[in-house]
């Protein structure tokens, strides 16, 4: 044990010397009859005494962190504390007196201080001074045989079965604290460990008890909700949705929003027993993620079918528009050009849908960085004014000055860009436009809003608007929507439609600047 721990043997056993030394001149000085010390009061006295201040000195060096004591220091203090009480048991009348059995409490502090043959020299010490004193005795009582030392020998054969089972004892406890030295640190290691990866998770994690309270939190837990939810009491609608698991626990539950802001997350719930207190972890992972990896997949197998597509149907569209120009060439009738027009513009269309689904197949990686928004949406407006969208059509407003977001730069003019276009595809001949930007009051997330007041959308085509190929247009092939909601994905950020009332509002909710992606 290192000495700075409060507790250690030596320490017990200093005060343990202390009170013996206090209370052996206690009771010689309080009974008037001298209970101990009677056959040599002077010497009782004066080496309790001294042997007190000594045990003292020895607990003041014990305890300083300047001082070192020496290797030989605690050797010299047993063997100190042996000679001492051999001068006490011969002051209060040799073995007689009872005293020499405190003896056996300095063999057996010497056996778990010293150990192996140091230990067995204490004992040996305390032997030879328990045999010196019943011989002197004898001697001075005229025994006829001082050489009878069966209390001696008794004593000592006491002195050294404890420096036996005492060492035994001390090597068992010293294994069994190596042992619980060495699972400590795996413990500690594991529990390390256990803390790097639930605080690198995605997926939220929160435990609270049965009043439901939240005990513990990783940092993605903390994100969906934007505060530190230990501490807190558990949402609303995560204790609804808790109650519901306990009623049905096999039952799947809707998602949930905590804000208008915030992401959608699913909730599961799981038991965590402690073996004194009932607690319950829940799961908090992002929906938009989950859907994202899921299109992953879908973008790999359509990467797949979009090589086999273009390489089926391009070959057949190319004859077939070379077969359009050779028949136009000698087309005499207006009403046959016509038709061959039709075919034409078919033709281009079916080409524009089969390179469509190729860039959304190939399309790169996000490389999200940290920029402010505002210059990037200046730009996509200005844009628009250059190709001939007057001001008032199209304006930028500025609602929270040094904005940032972390987004791919590139995919969020692309997104801005479509939402804008659109707009004005479907919002009408008088159609204005608004770009505006944020940040939400609650969750202090960036949101961006592509805003007009045309005509709207109608509530039945407003559940598809995000699907691939669904369209309300004779000229769309309907991969707009769906490809800037993937992109949305890709950058960790929800896109929305909301109805304007009148117009349509689609709103861009970004992941907040400080979140890593991963």
């Amino acid at each position: 044990m290192s000495p700075s721990q409060s507790w250690t043997p030596s320490r017990i056993y200093n005060l343990y010397r202390i009170t013996i030394a206090t209370v052996l001149l206690t009771l010689f000085y309080v009974s008037e009859q001298r209970l101990i010390g009677q056959y040599m009061p002077a010497l009782f006295e004066g080496t309790v005494s001294g042997y007190l201040l000594l045990t003292l000195v020895s607990s003041a060096m014990d305890y300083s962190e300047r001082l070192r004591k020496p290797g030989f220091a605690q050797p010299l203090a047993l063997v100190i504390d042996v000679l001492v009480l051999g001068l006490v048991v011969h002051a209060n009348g040799g073995l007689e007196g009872g005293l020499a059995v405190l003896l056996l409490v300095n063999v057996a502090a010497g056996n778990i201080l010293l150990r192996g043959r140091m230990g067995f020299l204490i004992a040996a010490l305390a032997t030879l001074t328990v045999m010196f004193e019943q011989f002197y005795f004898a001697t001075q009582t005229g025994d006829k045989d001082p050489f009878q030392l069966t209390e001696a020998g008794l004593l000592g054969i006491a002195f050294f079965m404890v420096s036996l089972i005492i060492q035994q004892i001390a090597e068992r406890l010293e294994r069994s604290e190596s042992i619980a030295a060495s699972q400590r640190v795996a413990i500690e290691r594991l529990e390390a460990l256990n803390r790097q990866i639930v605080a690198r998770m995605r997926t939220g994690v929160m435990v609270f008890n049965n009043e439901h309270r939240i005990l513990q939190s990783n940092p993605s837990a903390d994100g969906f909700f934007a505060i530190p939810m230990v501490g807190q009491h558990l949402p609303a609608a995560l204790v609804e949705r808790h109650q519901h698991w306990r009623q049905a626990p096999h039952m799947a539950q809707s998602p949930l929003r905590v804000s208008r802001q915030s992401p959608q997350v699913s909730a599961r719930f799981a038991d965590l027993d402690t073996g004194h207190e009932d607690l319950t972890l829940v799961f908090l992972e992002d929906t938009a993620r989950v859907a994202q990896e899921a299109q992953q997949m879908n973008l790999a197998s359509l990467g797949r079918l979009s090589a086999t597509l273009a390489h089926e149907i391009r070959n057949p569209l190319s004859a077939i528009s070379h077969a359009t120009e050779l028949l136009d060439e000698d087309m005499e009738k207006p009403e046959d050009s016509h038709l061959l027009g039709i075919i034409r513009n078919h033709v281009k269309r079916v080409n524009g849908i089969i390179s469509d689904v190729l860039d959304l197949s190939r399309r790169p990686r996000s490389q999200a960085a940290r920029f402010d928004v505002a210059p990037v949406l200046e730009e996509v407006t200005a844009s628009w004014h250059q190709r001939g969208i007057p001001r008032e059509r199209l304006r930028l407003q500025h609602r929270d000055e040094g904005l940032e977001v972390r987004f791919d730069r590139s995919q969020l003019i692309q997104v801005v860009d479509n939402l804008i276009g659109n707009a004005f595809d479907h919002g009408g001949a008088d159609c204005r436009v608004t770009v505006a930007y944020g940040r939400h009051p609650q969750t202090r997330l960036p949101w961006i809003s592509v805003a007009d007041n045309g005509d709207g959308i109608p509530e039945d085509a407003a559940a598809h608007l995000f699907e691939p190929f669904y369209t309300t247009s004779d000229g769309g092939n309907g991969l707009g929507l769906y490809v800037c909601r993937q992109l949305c994905q890709a950058n960790q950020a929800t896109l929305d439609y909301e109805d304007a009332q009148p117009g349509a509002r689609f709103v861009l909710t970004c992941a907040h600047p400080d979140r890593q992606f991963q």
